[in-house]
């Protein structure tokens, strides 16, 4: 097993925190496989059935799920837009959801959230901590920023605040555990 994982921030934004917040987390990650995918270039449009049976599923998505089949685990990090998921994100999930309900195929996931204000996005982390195991994943934990600007340097990409960057290395280490036990046969 090579623990291969798939890590991606539900955000459109180029100057993405939750980009940031993931690769920060890729880099105190001990696994090494580990396969970030910049969703920002995924120009999809809009879920509607009228269009899915005109035109099918996109490329784009219909590649996504390929690399997802192949991991054993998923770091996502989610901007919070008004407590909830982003459309962006939302509308990529609805796509990969006509391809099998279970994206996440039962599978550990790292739910990851930043922001500049003091919640962090804990109120959207909350709500697909909820909805995450309908798409078939195993929320193994889960880990808010708030204060972003504060607590985080984007030139090093890494957390400063010592008690924040603590907190992220429990979850990755819980994370890496579940990811890493040997199969009960």
């Amino acid at each position: 097993m090579n623990n291969h994982i798939i890590a991606f921030a539900g955000s459109n934004s180029s100057n993405s925190i939750n980009a940031q917040l993931t690769k920060a987390a890729i880099n105190n990650i001990s696994i090494e496989d580990v396969n970030y995918v910049d969703l920002r270039n995924m120009d999809i449009p809009m879920y509607r059935k009228e269009l899915e049976n005109q035109q099918g599923i996109p490329q784009p998505i219909k590649n996504l799920y390929q690399k997802m089949t192949k991991a054993e685990g998923f770091i996502v990090a989610s901007p919070e837009h008004n407590g909830l998921l982003p459309a962006f994100f939302k509308n990529i999930i609805d796509w990969l959801t006509r391809i099998d309900q279970e994206i996440f195929m039962n599978k550990p996931v790292l739910l990851l959230s930043a922001s500049p204000g003091d919640n962090g996005g804990a109120t959207n982390l909350s709500i697909l901590s909820d909805l995450m195991p309908f798409w078939g994943a195993e929320v193994v934990d889960t880990y808010s920023l708030g204060k972003y600007n504060e607590h985080f340097d984007n030139e090093s990409q890494s957390i400063v605040n010592q008690k924040e960057l603590k907190k992220l290395s429990t979850v990755i280490e819980h994370f890496e555990e579940v990811i890493t036990k040997p199969l009960a046969h």
